[in-house]
């Protein structure tokens, strides 16, 4: 391992900031951090309020690369990790622990899909640019980073989001990404309407709450309600999609995912109960 303190870092450095703006530079980037720390595989995901597109993939497992397909088609709605960019990040250094809600290892989204794919931490370069996000990834899959990683990455973190938003300048001037519709409400997701035919607004917020792994406490700190109330809304959102499990709940809303062709204001529970 490098030194970040030693004339050989510096010199990465350099080396580095010659490939900013070409297709070598994310590559470069993951290599480069491989001197100074421990991780098994990253990547960059660009989200541009309405989609997400996979920009840079290193080091992935074939189960890895399955989680992915599965995620770009829409599984990042439940991720905490939307949930952060909705709300409006800066520009920073993120770790997933910190960002995760409470009950996060016992929701739906990490049993059915985190759990098998093996990531057990995470760290993330996000820069903001406009209304979207580009979110460089560090992943370790079995392990968790240790105090001196989380040491270097806090020190180097300055230069390394430096980079980042210098590359981007570049790159996406000559790039094909998909740029948001300025008519479109930012960030808009299904759970803005799933549902909706059939739940009050309060219920539509348990529901949010409950995907993103948030236990009845956290629910109700959140909601600002009493715990006998979620325990009241959640025995009603049940009843109304004729439902006894939180899994069920999930596997409606992965399967309305699957839908295409929806219009904003249309609910896809009432889509898919059609069909």
């Amino acid at each position: 391992m490098v030194n970040i303190q030693s004339s050989d870092w510096y010199s990465l450095l350099v080396q580095l900031q010659k490939k900013v703006g070409t297709s070598a530079f994310l590559p470069a980037l993951s290599d480069t951090l491989r001197q100074v720390v421990k991780f098994d595989c990253s990547g960059v995901m660009f989200y541009n309020g309405s989609e997400v597109q996979n920009i840079y993939e290193g080091d992935f497992s074939p189960n890895f690369k399955k989680y992915i397909d599965l995620y770009l088609k829409g599984l990042y709605l439940l991720d905490p990790h939307y949930d952060l960019l909705a709300k409006g990040a800066k520009t920073g250094l993120y770790r997933f622990q910190d960002i995760a809600p409470d009950c996060y290892h016992d929701s739906e989204y990490y049993n059915e899909f985190i759990k098998h794919v093996g990531i057990t931490d995470e760290y993330d370069f996000i820069i903001k640019v406009g209304n979207d996000y580009v979110d460089f990834y560090l992943d370790n899959l079995g392990n968790k980073f240790s105090e001196e990683d989380d040491k270097i990455l806090a020190m180097i973190s300055p230069m390394v989001l430096h980079l980042l938003e210098k590359h981007w300048e570049k790159y996406s001037k000559g790039s094909d990404l998909k740029k948001k519709d300025g008519t479109k409400k930012p960030y808009q997701n299904i759970f803005d309407s799933f549902g909706k035919s059939i739940l009050t607004e309060r219920e539509q917020q348990v529901v949010q709450y409950i995907l993103n792994g948030h236990s009845s406490k956290s629910l109700a700190l959140k909601l600002n309600i009493s715990l006998s109330t979620v325990k009241i809304h959640r025995k009603h959102i049940y009843q109304k999609f004729d439902i006894t499990t939180q899994s069920e709940l999930f596997s409606l809303c992965i399967q309305s995912l699957s839908l295409d062709g929806l219009d904003e204001s249309e609910d896809p529970f009432a889509i898919l109960t059609r069909a």
